[in-house]
């Protein structure tokens, strides 16, 4: 066996090797992924907690609403796009900055509402009491 040939038999092996170990190591991450410290601070997906008939209306009800929802998340995109233009102010207003920031609140619970909204609607639609 040559110099070269075994040179490729070592890298060929610790490339199998490294392969093998990463799938191995993918395979704990995915498994403990729930049990490490930091991920229980993040939120789980809210769409579990509803049956698969409850999440198919909501959707039916976003396409319905597509224009009123489009419209809710404009209005929250302008008021933050306000938050920007106010904190990059030269010099700054506080006072125009809290009012933008107001207005961004203002535009999230509005958009939460409608959120709400649709979903007390899908369960009543999922139950067949409309």
């Amino acid at each position: 066996m040559t110099r070269r040939s075994m040179l490729q038999l070592f890298l060929f092996s610790a490339l199998v090797v490294s392969l093998v170990a990463n799938v191995f190591l993918l395979g704990f991450v995915a498994r403990t992924a729930d049990q490490l410290p930091a991920a229980s601070i993040l939120p789980e997906n809210p769409g579990r907690a509803y049956p698969a008939e409850v999440r198919a209306e909501f959707r039916k009800l976003l396409r319905e609403n597509r224009t009123r929802t489009r419209a809710s998340i404009a209005d929250l995109r302008r008021a933050r796009d306000a938050v920007t233009t106010a904190l990059q102010a030269e010099p700054l207003e506080t006072a125009e900055v809290e009012q933008a920031m107001q207005e961004v609140r203002r535009a999230t619970g509005e958009l939460q509402r409608l959120m709400q909204e649709f979903l007390v609607d899908a369960v009543r639609r999922s139950r067949g009491a409309e």
